[in-house]
């Protein structure tokens, strides 16, 4: 019951957001400012904060552990969606792909598995999430774009305000000495904000999407039952048929079932795939996994 309150409290975040957008507190230039700080400054913040000192350093090989499993579970979800997606219609095929390979693991994972695991859970998250932009910038651009990835592209996935917070976060950790408590204090400050705002501005990005039609489409229901059901109990029943229950693969599996990438329909549309399609599963998606989340957290947590 603690795991499930936690849950809903973040999701009743993500209705403040809805609300604070449909009164028109909030305006398209303010969310996608929001989003750009939450990318760029909060998260990486709240990665630094994770890497806590009091953390013992043998938990070092628990990060090459979580490393493993995300590369493992993108690696299974892009040839079962190849598989099951091959006689879709080329604009829905990408868009159901995209949905079923990539979850809302920064965005939405960090802030839920922190409430779930602590920071050690951001901690190991941080580094799912690398591999995730990894396949995000190389088979994502692929899969829409129909070419391989560039070098822009493969900068993007390496080069960035994220990846460079987990190294510098594994150098604080790993250092003999502690940092001034000025420095750590603003820190866990500002490692406080990414889970308010990112939950109010999916809020907020939610309530743009037209409710016209919204639950209709075969595509949606196949997309969003492979999404939060399929995938994440295809990867809990490997995991306990085989009995790799530790802490990183609980914690991996935890965000293999979070919603859609909110990056579905920025793809969509840049790639002129189903644009609708990709609003309606990340809306769906995010709303029904206020039932599903809670779910999988008493399972793993």
């Amino acid at each position: 019951m603690v795991v499930f309150s936690k849950v809903v409290s973040i999701f009743i975040l993500v209705v403040v957001g809805y609300v604070a957008r449909k009164a028109k507190a909030m305006d398209r230039t303010l969310i996608r400012g929001l989003s750009g700080f939450i990318l760029n400054v909060a998260i990486p913040f709240t990665v630094l904060a994770s890497f806590d000192r009091s953390i013992p350093r043998s938990a070092m090989p628990d990060l090459a552990v979580v490393g493993a499993w995300a590369l493992g579970m993108h690696a299974f979800a892009i040839a079962a969606s190849r598989l099951a997606y091959a006689k879709a219609p080329d604009g829905d095929r990408k868009v159901l792909s995209y949905v079923t390979v990539f979850s809302n693991c920064g965005f939405m994972g960090f802030p839920v598995a922190e409430s779930v695991f602590g920071k050690i859970g951001v901690m190991y998250g941080s580094i799912y999430v690398i591999v995730f932009q990894t396949f995000v910038w190389t088979y994502g651009v692929a899969l829409f774009s129909g070419s391989k990835g560039n070098r822009a592209q493969l900068k993007n996935a390496v080069f960035n305000a994220g990846n460079a917070a987990v190294l510098l976060g594994l150098a604080i950790w790993l250092l003999p000495f502690d940092l001034p408590s000025s420095v750590t204090s603003s820190i866990s400050i500002l490692s406080t904000l990414t889970t308010p705002l990112s939950m109010i501005v999916v809020g907020a990005t939610l309530a743009e999407v037209p409710l016209k039609g919204l639950f209709i489409g075969k595509g949606l229901w196949v997309g969003t039952f492979a999404r939060l059901v399929l995938m994440p109990l295809a990867f809990y029943g490997f995991m306990r048929l085989t009995g790799w229950t530790s802490l990183p693969a609980r914690l991996a599996v935890f965000l293999a079932s979070m919603p859609a990438a909110a990056q579905t329909v920025i793809f969509a549309e840049r790639y002129n795939a189903d644009v609708a399609l990709a609003s309606k599963m990340v809306f769906v998606t995010t709303v029904l996994s206020s039932l599903t989340i809670p779910i999988f957290a008493m399972l793993l947590g």
